[in-house]
């Protein structure tokens, strides 16, 4: 392997030392290590065949699927830059984000070919090929690995461009702070379209060897069952998702007990939600981070959670904050993004 903090080797050097682990659980299928690497493997021989280099872009337009987690370590492997975009998006919006990052592939998910049609673009289904030998690795640890479109305070979204090290370091970031195990059940229900869907407890979990019950959506009474029936440890959600659980009806009675971090971010929590949660025997774990930064900046400690309740928390190691005079938060770290694309 060519890049010593590339992704790709992650889930190959899982698949060799724990193969039959479980690596994700969607709604009951089961996905070992071992499948998901052999996976990975057949669409990097089929992306290679096709002629994508290092460099080169495919965007894909799907729910959260572990065929798209294959798409993502595949594009890892060749150097190739996973653009992942959004199903919450126009037609119009759709078509400004596949012309601005104009791959070389577009896979798109069954549910969603009405949409990608719309967009005036040619694409692909988005399927696991029968076959195919995994190509050598070929990318570096500055080579993009993800692009991902991110609303900015003035005109058109713009794609950040987040290399393979800097995934690499805010995952390391995320696991000193936080932490996940591999015996760690681990609900994933963020979006793939968003860098939190990869860069918050997913990857780092595939990298420990630990369970993720992925869901494609959201729903409240699912989740608290899941929680329950999986004996799920830690999960991840902005405001809203506790908010919703916490007034579902099952929530009073739900058995939590398994649940023994539970990570927000995305906007500020709620102290009486906090508050909530506590009751119920749940510290949540709040965090601030951006796109830009892969997402990952600051970091509340478990500890700290009720004596300063409300508060974003300390940076991550490997990363540092400043004020500036001007009232903005600078932020300086290997997690940082590589640039704007284009």
């Amino acid at each position: 392997m060519s890049g010593r903090l590339t992704l790709g080797r992650w889930l190959a050097d899982r698949a060799r030392t724990t193969p039959d682990r479980v690596a994700i659980d969607y709604h009951d299928r089961e996905i070992r290590y071992r499948e998901l690497g052999e996976s990975a493997d057949r669409l990097a021989a089929s992306f290679a065949d096709r002629g994508l280099r290092r460099g080169d872009r495919v965007a894909t337009l799907t729910g959260n699927t572990p065929e798209h987690v294959a798409v993502f370590f595949a594009c890892a492997r060749l150097g190739v830059i996973l653009a992942p975009l959004s199903w919450r998006l126009t037609v119009p919006e759709l078509a400004y984000q596949l012309a601005d990052s104009d791959p070389a592939l577009f896979l798109v998910e069954h549910e969603y070919a009405e949409l990608a049609e719309g967009a005036g673009v040619r694409f692909e289904r988005l399927e696991i090929p029968a076959a195919g030998a995994a190509p050598p690795d070929e990318a570096q640890d500055d080579d993009p690995l993800l692009l991902v479109y991110t609303s900015g305070t003035t005109g058109k979204p713009k794609g950040a461009l987040l290399t393979h090290a800097n995934c690499f370091w805010t995952n390391v970031g995320f696991d000193v702070a936080t932490g996940i195990s591999g015996d760690d059940v681990v609900l994933q229900v963020l979006p793939q379209f968003h860098c939190g869907g990869w860069n918050v407890q997913a990857l780092l979990s595939w990298w420990k060897g630990a369970r993720v019950v992925l869901e494609r959506t959201f729903e409240p009474d699912r989740c608290l069952e899941l929680i329950e029936s999986k004996r799920v440890t830690t999960t991840m959600g902005v405001p809203a998702n506790y908010l919703f659980m916490s007034r579902s009806p099952r929530f009073a009675d739900a058995d939590l007990s398994s649940l023994r971090r539970a990570v927000v971010g995305g906007a500020p929590m709620p102290l009486a939600l906090l508050e909530k949660w506590r009751e119920r025997g749940v510290e949540i774990v709040q965090g601030y981070g951006l796109t830009e930064a892969a997402p990952n900046v600051l970091c509340l400690p478990p500890e700290d959670a009720v004596r300063k309740a409300g508060y974003a928390g300390k940076p991550y190691p490997q990363v540092e904050v400043a004020l500036s005079r001007e009232s903005e938060l600078l932020v300086r770290g290997p997690n940082v993004f590589a640039g704007y694309w284009r």
